[in-house]
């Protein structure tokens, strides 16, 4: 069987794309050696090296102008060359090419929240509908995205499946400790994390509002990359007259991550919506509670493992990271609910059941 893998994002894409795809081929390529597979990269990644090297992975660079363009117009003509027998692509499967054609498709939030997107965004997603109707099967990433693409007709209830993200989270060996992080990035003693992008979507207004609410002690870190629709975030720290509790960090690297897990007191991330949400199951591996929203995915990935907010309630937000911070029972029963329900979702499992499906549709 020749299984064709759409990873032009392994290399070089947005962090979340680039987990996603990294993980799913390090560990697809390992469960059946009986198969061939062609894994589709960027052609200007070629001076990357691939750290597998097995009889039965065969890369492929193809050139990449757009996601969506090399997808629909230039992928088909090189599974059909290479007579692939199943290709799963990321978000824009072609209608043409592979015997069959499975669209991975990471959200679809866009169609309920389109005040989240930019006109730009909404025009490039909106496609992502159409092309998987024609796919012969769709995966996708939570029951609440599944629920919300049959809502807007992606496709039938029949063709289409969940397999939930894993984590591909490590305790870090390194000879860094947390004394050297915390000189690194100037971080305070006791704080609240936010990790993940930096955009209007993710709510980190309400998070900073919540900020007067809580005491003066715990400050606040913020993690990530500032986007588009986004807001001013710094003006709005100087109208809170916070600004001596906010740490803005920017980006960070890999390595550092898991210690601004472990030594914050609390990880809060009040977004309005989410197609799946992995900052917050990160966080419960590394053994830091948890406050996040209650909507879309969040419930149904986090469970019964953390506080959940209104996102639209800062006063709520306040309340909630106050319980933790002053209740040690109630923080190590998170803690401990956390640790279990992290340890849920791997990427070997998830893998495996992408692997099922393309063995068997």
């Amino acid at each position: 069987m020749r299984i064709g893998i759409d990873a032009k994002w392994y290399f070089n894409s947005h962090p979340s794309g680039k987990v996603v795809v990294e993980n799913i081929v390090n560990h697809i390529v390992k469960l059946d050696t009986a198969i061939d597979f062609f894994i589709f990269l960027n052609k200007r990644d070629k001076h990357y090296k691939f750290p597998i090297t097995q009889p039965n992975i065969h890369l492929v660079y193809v050139p990449n102008i757009l996601n969506a363009i090399t997808n629909l117009f230039v992928m088909p003509f090189y599974t059909s060359n290479y007579k692939i027998d199943v290709c799963l692509y990321q978000n824009y499967a072609p209608l043409f090419g592979a015997n069959k054609i499975v669209n991975y498709v990471h959200d679809a939030l866009f169609m309920d929240f389109p005040q989240f997107f930019s006109l730009k965004e909404r025009i490039y997603f909106y496609p992502m509908k159409y092309v998987s109707k024609k796919a012969d099967h769709v995966i996708t990433i939570s029951n609440s995205e599944k629920e919300r693409m049959l809502k807007h007709k992606f496709c039938e209830e029949k063709n289409i499946s969940v397999v939930y993200h894993g984590l591909g989270l490590v305790n870090n060996k390194s000879s860094i400790n947390s004394a050297n992080i915390h000189e690194k990035y100037n971080l305070p003693n006791k704080y609240i994390l936010y990790l993940g992008r930096l955009n209007v979507r993710k709510n980190i207004q309400a998070l900073l509002k919540a900020m007067p609410q809580i005491s003066d002690e715990i400050s606040l870190v913020i993690v990530g990359k500032s986007e588009h629709k986004t807001i001013d975030l710094d003006f709005l720290i100087e109208q809170l007259n916070i600004k001596d509790r906010v740490i803005k960090v920017g980006f960070i690297e890999f390595e550092d991550i898991e210690f601004f897990y472990k030594n914050a007191n609390v990880f809060c991330f009040p977004s309005f919506a989410e197609g799946f949400g992995l900052p917050p199951l990160e966080s419960m591996y590394y053994g830091t509670p948890v406050v996040v929203s209650n909507t879309t995915s969040l419930p149904e990935i986090c469970g019964d493992s953390v506080l959940y907010v209104d996102p639209n309630n800062p006063a709520e937000i306040a309340n909630q990271i106050n319980i933790i911070l002053g209740n040690e029972e109630v923080k190590n029963n998170l803690i401990k609910k956390g640790k279990q329900r992290a340890s849920e979702f791997s990427w070997e499992k998830a893998s495996t059941e992408i692997l099922n499906i393309l063995k068997t549709i």
